[in-house]
């Protein structure tokens, strides 16, 4: 009797667990990105990218900077673009975590226009963009 009780509370608690999937049709249509980014016309090694939606409702999509380039997969419509890229301080060193050594201080490089205080945008079609272009200046 103990095993097929089991049996039937197993199968049972698989097939409530699944109810609630849902299924790919009812996630939001995404759209491939792809695009360059250089700062005074060079392409930028390393950076990431948030692409947030300018209306709300919407979750924020990230994307990574490789050698200019970057790809990303995100829902059509208006978004607002923040660019963040780190660099290592020659010379300056800070504590480490746990306080038993130093670490190399790094910086936040590119200028507040194009994270904190974005002027970045971009508008996604329903069928994505391919060449996005993001020109940054540091002055």
């Amino acid at each position: 009797m103990w095993p097929r009780c089991l049996l039937l509370s197993l199968a049972a608690s698989l097939s409530v667990g699944t109810l609630g999937c849902g299924s790919k049709s009812d996630a939001p249509q995404t759209v491939n990105v792809s695009g360059t980014v250089t700062l005074d016309g060079e392409p930028l090694a390393v950076a990431q990218m948030v692409f947030e939606p300018t209306e709300g409702g919407d979750k924020a999509y990230p994307a990574t900077v490789t050698e200019g380039e970057f790809t990303a997969e995100m829902t059509p419509g208006s978004k607002k673009v923040r660019i963040t890229a780190i660099r290592e301080i020659p010379g300056k060193t800070i504590p480490n975590a746990d306080g038993t050594g130093e670490i190399p201080a790094t910086e936040q490089y590119l200028p507040v226009r194009y994270n904190t205080q974005t002027e970045l945008t971009a508008e996604i079609s329903e069928d994505g963009e391919k060449g996005l272009a993001f020109e940054l200046s540091s002055k």
